[in-house]
């Protein structure tokens, strides 16, 4: 019998209870999870890797999630990957709506739990 690859998410989170949190069930789901904890290591991590989706937080050190998403528009290799981007309610930037209008699906922090999650993966990962 032939065995699939892993789905890799490349999960972009600073916050590291929240980040343990969902990469620990993320795995026990099956997703094999590359993580960075900040814009500048994701962004070392999407150049050297590409991911069946990222989930993006738009609030990070050294980077935020707008650059990042950027970053990876600016390379061919990322450009179609799958984001999915996780914020809060408020977006005041004008290049932050801009980069939620992009992604594949939004997610709100405050409303946001792993079964939330889970069925957003599969949606996006089924388009």
């Amino acid at each position: 019998m032939e065995s699939s690859k892993p789905i890799t998410i490349a999960y972009i989170e600073d916050d590291p209870v929240v980040r343990a949190a969902y990469q620990n069930r993320l795995v026990k789901h099956g997703f094999h999870v590359e993580i960075a904890p900040d814009g500048l290591l994701a962004m070392k991590l999407l150049s050297s890797m590409i991911p069946d989706l990222v989930i993006l937080d738009l609030m990070m050190p050294k980077f935020d999630g707008v650059e990042v998403f950027k970053f990876m528009q600016s390379k061919s290799h990322l450009r179609t990957v799958p984001v999915i981007i996780l914020s809060t309610n408020t977006v005041i930037d004008v290049n932050e709506e801009y980069v939620l209008e992009q992604a594949s699906k939004r997610l709100i922090k405050q409303h946001c739990n792993f079964n939330v999650m889970l069925a957003a993966i599969e949606e996006v990962l089924a388009a």
